[in-house]
Order: C-alpha cells, then sequence, then structure tokens
C-alpha cells in the first residue's frame, strides 16, 4: 500500500503544471508544489533507487556465487544429506553386488569408483 501510494504521489507530482493556468485555482497548485519538494528531485531520487536495485543485485549474485555454493570438490556437489553411499572394501564384490544393477534409490554409488567403473577399467574385464 505504501509503494503503491508514492507511486501515484509521484505521478501526480510530475504532471501537476508549474505555472498557473485558468483552469486551474493557482491558490490549490501552489499549496500542493509548496509540499512537495522540487521537481527535479524526481530524477534524482528515481536514480538513486536505481542504482541501489542495481548495487543489490550485483551484491546478492556475488554472495551468492562466493559464500552459499560449495566448492567442486565437496561431496555435497553430488548427493544430499539422505544418501547413504555403498562402501566396499574389495573392488570384485561393489563390481558384482552394485556397478551394473540399479541401486533401488537407497544407495549411492561412491563417485569415484563410479568414475573408475566407468573410464579407467575396460569393461569388458570387469562384467565376467
Amino acid at each position: 500500500m505504501i509503494i503503491t501510494s508514492t507511486l501515484v504521489l509521484t505521478i501526480i507530482w510530475s504532471i501537476l503544471p508549474s505555472s498557473s493556468d485558468e483552469h486551474t485555482p493557482q491558490q490549490f497548485i501552489s499549496t500542493i508544489l509548496d509540499i512537495f519538494p522540487q521537481r527535479r528531485w524526481i530524477i534524482t531520487l528515481e536514480s538513486i533507487m536505481l542504482m541501489g536495485m542495481l548495487c543489490t543485485y550485483t551484491g546478492l549474485l556475488m554472495y551468492n556465487e562466493d559464500s552459499l555454493t560449495p566448492p567442486l570438490d565437496s561431496l555435497c556437489t553430488v548427493t544430499d544429506a539422505g544418501g547413504q553411499l555403498v562402501i566396499e572394501d574389495d573392488t570384485d564384490v561393489l563390481v558384482k553386488r552394485w556397478a551394473f544393477k540399479e541401486t533401488s534409490g537407497i544407495y549411492d554409488l561412491p563417485l569415484m569408483d563410479a568414475c573408475q567403473l566407468l573410464y579407467l577399467y575396460d569393461n569388458e574385464d570387469l562384467s565376467r
């Protein structure tokens, strides 16, 4: 409500005539113009608000990118807090039980093991 009334007052302020006219009473216009500051303040205030919005949005973007984004080597970028990692000491057991089967959404395969299975080893040797 405050923003709407401010907008309406700004529009009225900008369209009021600065000189007297025969159709409008001089006393009313001079009283209204005495209440408000000079008209050049419209441009000044709007420019200050626009630059403030620009600085705020730029600052929020930089804060989000620098402070809230986790580093790329963090486990948070791959899985969430509810994920359960499958940890097997023996690679053969990991391959036979988990690597080529669905995890049913309950367990997450460790990222390094999945990358090793996909890119480091030859898949024909592991599927036996």
